[in-house]
């Protein structure tokens, strides 16, 4: 059902746009959202480099953009979900859940409860919209 996936993008889309306002929000001089509680750590995560470009960014400079990359990307899954609903681009449904399921699985692994259930009830009404 159509009503059931605009349901789902709308909660993926407000999960996307929340992460990139929090994350901006972390550019100015005192972030809050996703830095560490200890002080000295985020002095030191502005002073390493990532081990995978020794030569590149601080770590936190890379962490907010890898935090920007994934708000964007989670605004993206919420307009494929609008499209594939739009156009009924039935090929596309299995794999919209496979993906929902997959953030769950992340979100419960390495995230938050908030995202979490998010994407949780997002993956359910994708689920829903596809059996209906």
């Amino acid at each position: 059902m159509m009503i059931l996936s605009l349901a789902a993008a709308g909660i993926f889309a407000l999960l996307g746009i929340l992460h990139l306002v929090y994350t901006l929000r972390d550019f100015g001089a005192r972030p809050r959202y996703f830095s560490p509680r200890d002080a000295a750590l985020l002095a030191a995560m502005r002073q390493t480099k990532v081990g995978l470009a020794p030569k590149g960014r601080d770590y936190w400079s890379a962490m907010l953009g890898f935090n920007l990359s994934h708000g964007i990307g989670v605004l993206l899954f919420a307009l494929l979900i609008l499209l594939a609903a739009q156009y009924r681009i039935a090929w596309l449904q299995p794999v919209l859940v496979g993906v929902g399921a997959t953030l769950t699985a992340i979100a419960w692994r390495c995230w938050f409860s908030t995202p979490m259930l998010g994407c949780a009830v997002g993956t359910a009404l994708l689920l829903a919209a596809w059996v209906v």
